[in-house]
Order: C-alpha cells, then structure tokens, then sequence
C-alpha cells in the first residue's frame, strides 16, 4: 500500500515539475504582454502585473500594423499546405499499405530518410529550385517547401491506419459493385478520418509556426507569416517587448483552440498510427 501511495506521489511531483516547465514561459510572456513599459523590467521581477493593461494588444492592431495580414497569409499557407498534404499522403499512403509493387519497402525507407535531414541542409537547394522557377517572394514558394518535409509525415502517419484497416471490407464493397476508387473513398477514408483529422491537426500546426522558410522565401513585408512578422516589433535599437509579448500570445492562441477540439484524436491518432505502421 505504501509502495502504490509513494509512486503516485512521484508521479504527481513529475507532472507538477513538467507543466511549471512548460507553462512557466508562456505565463512570462502573457504576464509581459499585459504589463505597461515601466513594469516590464522592475527589479526585483514580479509575475502577476500590478496594473495590467490591453494597451500592447492595442498597439498589435493600431493604425499601421500589419499583424491582420500577416495572420491572413499563415492562415492560407498553412492550410493549403495541410490541404495539399492530406490529399497526396491519402494516395501515397494507401499504395504503400496495399498495393504490391517492386522497391516498395526500400522507396518508404528513403522517404523516413529525408526525415533526418535538418531543415537547413535542404532550404539552400530549395531555394535555388524557387528562384530558377521565379516563385521567390511568392506563396507557392512556402507551399511547396513545407512540402517537402511535410508529405513524409503525412504518408508515414496515414499508412498505419490503412495497415489497420482489413482487406475483406474493400473486398466485400467491390463484390456489391463498387470500383477499388469508390471503396476507398466510401469505405476506407471514413474509417480512418481520426488518422486524417490527427495528421492534418500535425501538419498545421508544423506550417503555422515555421520560421527559417518563411523567412528565406518571402521578401516582401505584405507577404509575411505570423513568425517572421512580429519582427517589426524588434527594432534596430530596442525592442519593444510588451507589443512583442501580446502579438507571440495572440499567434499561440489559434493553436490552443484548434488543440482543444483535437487534442483526442491528435494523441490517439498518433499514437495508434504509429503502433500499426
């Protein structure tokens, strides 16, 4: 009895020590975002503001402020990206938990290798391969890169859902008259829409908060995501941090929200995609 007791202490401790871990940044930064420029630097430090104040998230949307736009571009590339995703990594994903064909198991190999390749081994060539085609500064520059490190995921995800799918359900729909095409859209990817909503849940939040492509590919400030567009609040001198502060909590917040309603299906789906796969 002591045994079990003394454990769930040791369990509790170790989750209380992981979310002070965790959530100890995020609380520095919204208490930042809500403190006016004479308590941001007080010593010694406080963390509940005395006067708190929404002037920062004010400035965030003022007059001159391209945060708006720049929300609107991060919204559109990451969910063309996840978009794009979802629909190639169905296909791909399929063939490889299906389908029998030669080289099959050394071409998935290659595609879990280009996942260990750091992102700045890639973005160099990738860059030349934008600016050969005349996509640089461009949307489809972004789509396409996040692409590369994205569709991988994808496949790898999806197949292990369609490995938990059995055969004999394809089997028993073409049998009543359906085409291999139309068992799959009216019997497989239903099943597996749990893997789908957990992937595209994954990828988007990959895309929303990618910075090094950001800002190598796009040049023009009106064409900026979220990561690289809170920059204009670091100036060449100083840094103002409370206007900093409120824009990072206001980019965290869509991510919380899409988490809320996912959170199920993204550890679930994860979690049993990489089991069966």
């Amino acid at each position: 009895m002591k045994t079990h007791l003394s454990e769930h202490i040791i369990t509790a401790v170790q989750v209380i020590l992981l979310l002070i871990f965790v959530l100890f940044p995020f609380s520095v930064m919204l208490s930042m975002s809500l403190k006016a420029p004479d308590e941001q630097f007080t010593s010694p430090p406080y963390l509940i503001p005395k006067r708190p104040t929404g002037e920062n998230y004010l400035h965030v949307f003022g007059k001159g402020s391209m945060f708006v736009r720049y929300f609107i571009n991060s919204f559109s590339v990451s969910l063309g990206t996840t978009a794009i995703v979802i629909f190639v990594a169905l296909f791909s994903s399929y063939g490889y938990a299906r389908l029998q064909f030669p080289g099959k198991n050394f071409f998935f190999n290659l595609l879990l290798l280009s996942q260990l390749f750091p992102l700045a081994a890639i973005i160099v060539p990738l860059y030349r391969i934008m600016s050969q085609a005349g996509l640089i500064d461009t949307f489809s520059s972004l789509i396409i890169g996040y692409l590369a490190f994205s569709v991988p995921v994808g496949v790898w995800l999806l197949r292990g859902f369609f490995a938990g799918i059995p055969k004999e359900l394809e089997e028993a729909a073409q049998i009543d008259g359906c085409s291999q095409l139309q068992a799959f859209w009216k019997i497989v990817v239903p099943l597996i829409r749990p893997g789908v909503g957990a992937t595209a849940a994954y990828i988007l939040f990959l895309t929303w908060q990618e910075f090094m492509f950001a800002l190598t590919f796009i040049t023009s400030q009106d064409k900026r995501t979220l990561p690289v567009g809170i920059f204009d609040f670091v100036g060449q001198y100083e840094t103002n941090w409370g206007n900093l502060m409120a824009a990072s909590v206001l980019i965290c917040i869509p991510v919380f929200i899409l988490f809320l309603f996912v959170q199920k299906q993204l550890v679930g789906g994860l979690t049993q995609g990489a089991a069966k796969g």
